[in-house]
């Protein structure tokens, strides 16, 4: 399996000809040439064409931002992402549309990559900051919140998420939605820092007789319950999908707790599979945080469990042997592993993890392991390296 994020690849010059993906004729290449090198599905990201419906942009004239805009705009138009679903069909390969959750952006004050004004904020978000996470403060005048991670115990928020979904799941022809957990917002500024709004507190207060914004708690209490709400979101995702024939994938860290950048809300991954919520569970998948916010060292500050830190989990084949395995195979959920080094081959420097570069070839030798292990359906590639070369000579 690949993932693919065409927001990646179009207009970056490392990435010529067919791989960019620019034109319908460019997808069919390099769909063909997938084919050819042995990938039988892909998921392909959405995101960037979320944000062209769902999100104000901040693209000023010239910027890297603009090219992008541009370009995803003219794709769009020129059907896109038809092309590139009928081009897996001819070829006999399944598309899942990838779509991103705790994704929505941030206003144009805030810097992503601690570098340059962020590209996009959903409208949502702006328009009702408060489903956001927020912190502990009790006055709501001097709250901080998480830009880009709403709330999922809100219904609104939950709706929202959903809106997005059908805005491509119900007008294309999909194979399932493969659910991404990661984010490209900021850190917080240690991982409890946010998940007090309303909702949870009064929940929490009514379950265990405490008020979580006044009084002492019990943060492992609080992590479920968070988590709970995240589930809850799953459910009602997989009742409309199932309504449309349509498979559910989810991909997250490795672990039971969400992890940087979102904190530490329990990821209740072994519900999803008993219940039988979804059909697909990637594990591995995570945000390659340290290297997007390479300044933010404290941001390994208090995680239960941290994959891209080594922090609070065992080695990897371990867990897939005697955890994720057993339970996917016991409950006919296919399981997937997504390199847990780094799909984009990024350099990062900070004081905790020191320097150094996050190689395709560590990559690649990760792979060759992990392919000996019975519990797992496949693996999950960057589909950047397989778009090339062009097959066709151009």
């Amino acid at each position: 399996m690949i993932i693919l994020s065409w927001g990646d690849l179009v207009g970056n010059q490392k990435y010529p000809g067919a791989a960019q993906l620019d034109t319908p004729e460019n997808v069919r290449i390099a769909v063909h040439t997938w084919k050819t090198k042995g990938v039988d599905k892909v998921l392909f990201r959405v995101d960037d064409f979320r944000y062209m419906l769902f999100a104000e942009i901040n693209a000023p004239a010239g910027s890297n931002h603009a090219t992008w805009a541009d370009a995803t705009r003219k794709a769009m138009a020129n059907g896109i992402l038809k092309a590139a679903l009928d081009a897996a069909k001819a070829e006999g390969i399944e598309i899942q549309m990838w779509i991103s959750i705790f994704d929505e952006g941030c206003p144009p004050s805030v810097f992503y990559n601690d570098s340059a004004s962020f590209p996009w904020q959903t409208r949502f978000t702006r328009d009702h900051p408060e489903y956001l996470a927020h912190d502990r403060s009790a006055n709501a005048s001097v709250r901080k919140y998480h830009w880009g991670v709403p709330e999922c115990a809100y219904p609104e928020v939950r709706a929202h998420f959903l809106e997005e979904i059908r805005a491509f799941a119900d007008h294309h022809d999909f194979a399932g939605v493969f659910l991404s957990i990661r984010s490209h917002s900021p850190p917080p500024e240690y991982a409890d820092q946010f998940g007090f709004n309303e909702p949870v507190r009064a929940e929490y207060l009514k379950r265990h007789g405490v008020d979580i914004l006044r009084q002492d708690f019990d943060l492992e209490k609080w992590r479920e319950l968070r988590g709970e709400y995240l589930t809850t979101l799953l459910r009602e995702v997989r009742a409309h999908l199932k309504s449309r024939g349509l498979k559910l994938s989810v991909g997250g860290a490795q672990g039971e707790h969400i992890g940087p950048p979102l904190g530490n809300m329990q990821i209740q991954w072994r519900t999803w599979v008993a219940e039988g919520i979804i059909d697909e569970l990637v594990v591995g998948h995570h945000t390659l945080e340290r290297a997007t916010y390479p300044n933010r060292w404290q941001r390994t500050w208090g995680y239960v469990q941290n994959q891209d830190a080594g922090i609070g989990l065992p080695p990897l084949k371990q867990a897939l042997r005697e955890n994720y395995g057993p339970l996917c195979r016991a409950h006919n959920v296919k399981l997937y592993v997504d390199i847990p080094l780094s799909n984009y081959n990024r350099t990062y420097t900070d004081r905790t993890l020191g320097t150094g570069t996050e190689t395709s070839a560590a990559d690649a030798q990760f792979a060759t392991e992990l392919r000996t292990l019975p519990e797992l359906t496949g693996i999950i590639v960057d589909g950047r390296s397989l778009s090339v070369p062009d097959p066709y000579g151009r």
